[in-house]
């Protein structure tokens, strides 16, 4: 059987090493870039950095396994071992706040009762998934969410969130926690360089470079405008040109300073600013350096205002850091995170018939259109390459059952 893979993401590299692992031997992988993707490690004077937060977690035994054949986990730089994002609310640094949100910061608002009250008014057993709006406040109040939450959302999609479908909530607990524990206690870290996996995922495929597009019927799939011929192509291209996706535009900076710079590893500003976020690499994963290396993340549509969000990055080290900025550069990647209402999901739904009926099987964040992480795509690889029987079977009905089963865990 021959099998083309179109990109060499975590989705692109995992399907080749699960195809690889059920015995398949004509495999190629086609890749624009580099493998990796976004999940690619780079170095800056020995601090290691990728395209926003790319922490290595799961609470699956068989992920993990996939993980350790390659990378060694070297766990969160805090005394508890676990990551602990942070949240400010008021654009300084002054007083940050625990992300998942926490008894903790209900104190620290300036109207606690009210807060209470609201909890106590909540049936967490029944949360109103009606739009991602109703969810978050069926289950932390108004309060928080309008703290927290609400213009995080209008910054990070670009939309209101009463206009989001609450499918991605589904798969995550979103309510007031005891501690701030962002990953519940999963196993969790970073490897320092995620590239070995990349390369062992690949390891006895052919890897080209080329540019490819997949037709929105998924019959005509082109690499570099020729047409693509193979027995199975598995893609991590968008589901469909028709459906929204946010864009990144990430300024890194480094600065000088030997210990941290920010309160965590990863720092949201709901409320403040342009950026959405701002990493901390030495927090992520711990290295001996008198830089330190940040992230400035921020989202956008339609055009790009690069002098804004330099000036922004500009005016938030020198006043709110105090620090001078020694060097810095830029990674720009489109259509990086999908938009998920009640109408791009309808049009999911088309897309994956569609799929049903053809060569291709979509995986990975933008060939499902779910925002998830590594260990996810690793899992739908590993169900892609159970499913094969089914995917080549030629039934639609009997595909379509394994593209669903590859949307059922979105984390």
């Amino acid at each position: 059987m021959k099998v083309a893979i179109l990109g060499g993401g975590p989705a692109g590299c995992a399907t080749a090493h699960a195809l690889r692992a059920r015995g398949l031997d004509d495999i190629t992988v086609i890749e624009k870039e580099a493998l990796g993707g976004c999940s690619r490690t780079q170095k800056y004077e020995g601090i290691p950095y990728e395209f926003g937060p790319q922490i290595m977690y799961t609470d699956e035994d068989r992920l993990r396994a996939v993980f350790e054949r390659w990378l060694t986990q070297t766990p969160p730089p805090t005394d508890d071992h676990e990551y602990h994002p942070a949240v400010s609310i008021d654009g300084t640094l002054d007083d940050p706040h625990d992300f998942p949100i926490t008894i903790k910061n209900v104190m620290k608002l300036p109207n606690p009762e009210k807060v209470i009250y609201e909890l106590y008014q909540l049936n967490l057993s029944e949360p109103d998934f009606s739009n991602f709006e109703a969810y978050i406040v069926s289950r932390m109040g108004r309060t928080l969410y309008e703290t927290y939450v609400e213009k995080y959302n209008l910054k990070q999609w670009k939309i209101h969130p009463r206009d989001m479908d609450a499918e991605w909530a589904r798969f995550r607990t979103l309510t007031l926690r005891e501690k701030p524990d962002m990953f519940r206690g999963r196993w969790q870290g970073h490897p320092g360089d995620y590239n070995p996996m990349w390369s062992g995922m690949t390891e006895g495929v052919q890897v080209t470079s080329g540019l490819c597009d997949v037709s929105d019927d998924f019959q005509r799939v082109t690499v570099d405008g020729d047409p693509l011929e193979a027995d199975l192509i598995v893609s991590t291209l968008p589901l469909s040109k028709q459906l929204g996706f946010i864009n990144t535009y990430i300024v890194y900076v480094v600065v000088e300073a030997e210990g941290k710079v920010m309160p965590s590893y990863a720092t949201s500003f709901p409320n403040h600013y342009s950026f959405v976020r701002v990493m901390d690499f030495k927090q992520q994963y711990a290295v001996e350096s008198r830089y330190a290396l940040l992230d400035f993340e921020f989202p956008w549509v339609g055009e790009c205002d690069e002098a804004k969000f330099h000036e922004e990055v500009g005016w938030f080290c020198r006043n709110v850091l105090k620090k001078e900025i020694v060097e810095k550069w830029v990674w720009n990647k489109e259509r990086i995170y999908p938009v998920s209402t009640r109408e791009t999901l309808s049009r999911v739904e088309h897309q994956l018939a569609l799929a049903a009926r053809s060569k291709v099987v979509p995986i990975g964040r933008s060939g499902v259109h779910a925002y998830c992480s590594k260990d996810t795509c690793i899992r739908m690889a590993l169900t892609l390459a159970d499913g094969l029987p089914d995917l080549t079977s030629g039934d639609p009905g009997r595909k379509r059952g394994v593209l669903d089963k590859m949307r059922e865990k979105l984390s």
